[in-house]
């Protein structure tokens, strides 16, 4: 019994003291922040998929939300085939099948720090509550 107390003890002062840094593949520091798509805007007969409500992570207040106005927003998403991109023949290791979805925040929603977001072409309903990236540029600083 006091020898797995020991052990237990042990184990714990093992992860305390364990400060291992997880190495990431990319160097250069993320240039967006992380937001997920929480809906659609509507009223009480349809919905707008045009403009979609964003939640930021770490943005609670309308004030913080308001700094994002104007900021770009992409949805990063796989397609099936790989479609033909810039110099196909010339860079065969630019083609995949990664695509991306634009927008633009237009202005905060609500009080607790979502915004509106008007893409080019509506988000598919599958992106609802999927990863979105909200870039810092074009930076008004």
């Amino acid at each position: 019994m006091a020898t797995a107390a020991a052990n237990n003890s042990k184990k714990i002062a093992q992860l305390a003291k364990k400060t291992t840094k997880v190495n990431r593949a990319r160097k250069s520091p993320r240039l967006y922040m992380k937001a997920t798509l929480a809906g659609y805007r509507h009223g009480l007969q349809g919905q707008n998929k045009n403009t979609a409500i964003v939640r930021i992570e770490n943005v609670n207040t309308k004030d913080d939300a308001a700094w994002y106005t104007g900021k770009r927003v992409c949805y990063v998403y796989h397609g099936y085939k790989t479609k033909r991109c810039v110099r196909w023949s010339k860079a065969p290791a630019r083609r995949s099948n990664t695509r991306a979805s634009w927008g633009r925040v237009v202005k905060p929603h609500g009080g607790s720090g979502s915004v509106r977001v008007k893409f080019t072409n509506p988000l598919p309903g599958q992106a609802l509550g999927k990863r979105l990236r909200v870039y810092l540029y074009p930076s008004r600083i």
